[in-house]
């Protein structure tokens, strides 16, 4: 009876133990570490509440718009924004600081002027010196100044060589005809691709529907050698991509040989190595492979 009673109370003891021990452990899972306790936001944004984006340096001045979706330079040209340079500049929404004191003695701090400003909507973010105790990069915002990684300001866009996009389309805008003048590329209500007009220079075979899918694909992929700021008024063939919301975009083919350069609208000049680029003037090019 006794051993009975010895084994109960180790098993209790055992039990009692092993609670302590799961608890101690969820505690110290769950706790916060000191790191972590010492983060402070450097706003209430929210990645995805943000629609305009302002980037000031090196006497520069770029200004970005969402729509639909899809991010725009607006100035000091208009074309599509390049999102993985839009990302960089949204991560300041979830940017972290080690500390933080009163904006006061902006130029100690590399603030006054700062070299490089963003604002996301109508809030600013203004990066100065960098730290040498702790490797970290002063930044003000609002009416404080902010201790943070050096990662935010080294990651920023240095020109617009960076922000621009290099392909032709913005995710949001869906093909739904591709108007050469002279023939065009046109989807049905079902989504089947199909040629109609005279057919481009090299109609010897019929692309199928599936050869134009992959054709509609390379419009939509396609990734240009560079991109520029194109002065003066484009001339040459006239290529309208028509879009499923109403919209359209206009191109001019104003070279096809060594290379194939497209500008669309007025203003920003694409360039193309010669097969890539008369793939995309030619859907016939595909059904020839």
């Amino acid at each position: 009876m006794e051993t009975a009673q010895i084994v109960k109370s180790r098993l209790i003891l055992n039990l009692v133990l092993l609670l302590a021990l799961v608890t101690l452990g969820l505690f110290a899972y769950f706790r916060p570490t000191a790191e972590e306790e010492q983060k402070i936001l450097l706003t209430q944004l929210k990645r995805d509440e943000v629609n305009q984006i302002r980037l000031e340096r090196d006497n520069l001045d770029f200004r970005l718009e969402k729509r639909r979706g899809s991010w725009f330079i607006t100035q000091p040209y208009q074309t599509l924004a390049e999102p993985l340079q839009v990302d960089r500049l949204l991560d300041l929404t979830m940017a972290t600081a080690t500390d933080e004191f009163p904006a006061e003695n902006l130029a100690r701090y590399g603030l006054d002027p700062a070299p490089i400003r963003v604002t996301l909507n109508d809030q600013f973010f203004a990066f100065g010196n960098i730290n040498e105790i702790t490797n970290e990069q002063y930044l003000a915002s609002g009416e404080r100044v902010y201790l943070v990684r050096t990662y935010h300001g080294y990651s920023l866009p240095t020109g617009g060589a960076q922000l621009i996009s290099p392909k032709l389309l913005a995710d949001h805008e869906k093909p739904v005809e591709y108007d050469f003048g002279e023939w065009q590329a046109i989807q049905n209500d079902k989504g089947t691709w199909s040629i109609q007009g005279t057919p481009p220079m090299g109609g010897d075979v019929s692309p199928s529907p599936d050869e134009l899918n992959v054709w509609v694909a390379e419009w939509k992929l396609a990734s240009a050698l560079s991109v520029t700021p194109y002065k003066g008024e484009p001339r040459g063939q006239r290529i309208i991509v028509r879009f499923s919301d109403g919209e359209s975009a206009t191109f001019r083919v104003i070279a096809r040989e060594p290379e194939v350069h497209l500008v669309r609208g007025e203003n920003m000049q694409y360039r193309f190595g010669i097969d890539a680029g008369s793939r995309l003037l030619d859907p016939y090019r595909v059904a020839q492979q």
